[in-house]
């Protein structure tokens, strides 16, 4: 009896540290003190990585999908927009539009894109997109919401996006676009839920 009661206990400690999508020890500790942590990733076939970035947001994740899954308001809501649209939505299915505001002398760069939008509530929040056309070579990425405390309070975001536009930029600064507007992009993100 002992031992099955220990099983039960490992078990629900396990489920606890998957609803916070693995991320455990020093990791962890860093997003609970408030640290946006970005990383890179090879993708197969192509000379620009995946960029990825963590981080918590003491919101619950229903309110942070409020924002994320309504791309027609990602002008308001989103940096560098410099306009947007859903374009139409079937089911889990989300078609979007969405012009970026690129600095001079670059051309803004539109890309429509189709996602899907997969939720279990309490579990899990996920916008994943694939590009359908635009100024991209590549536009593919997702945002990933699980709670982050037992409460549900406090939200663990992921965001992966693996974007290279056909502009004729030099390398270097499409790599440094992509190193500082990942940050930027998280960070405006959280301060829509920043306490007053």
């Amino acid at each position: 009896m002992k031992f099955q009661s220990l099983l039960i206990a490992l078990a629900l400690v396990c489920s606890l540290t998957s609803t916070s999508w693995g991320v455990a020890g020093k990791t962890r500790a860093r997003l609970d003190k408030g640290e946006l942590i970005t990383s890179s990733k090879k993708v197969r076939g192509s000379e620009f990585p995946q960029s990825v970035g963590m981080m918590v947001v003491d919101a619950p994740a229903r309110a942070i999908w409020g924002i994320l899954e309504r791309c027609g308001d990602y002008k308001r809501t989103m940096q560098r927009v410099k306009r947007s649209k859903e374009i139409w939505r079937k089911g889990s299915k989300v078609r979007c539009e969405v012009v970026i505001d690129m600095p001079a002398p670059l051309d803004d760069l539109r890309t429509v894109t189709d996602a899907i939008h997969t939720v279990i509530p309490g579990k899990k929040w996920v916008r994943a997109w694939n590009m359908v056309e635009g100024d991209f070579k590549t536009n593919t990425g997702s945002w990933t919401l699980v709670p982050f405390d037992e409460k549900g309070t406090r939200t663990l975001v992921i965001y992966k996006v693996h974007a290279v536009p056909k502009t004729a930029v030099p390398d270097m600064v499409i790599r440094l676009a992509q190193k500082k507007a990942l940050p930027k992009a998280l960070e405006h993100l959280r301060s829509r839920f920043k306490k007053q």
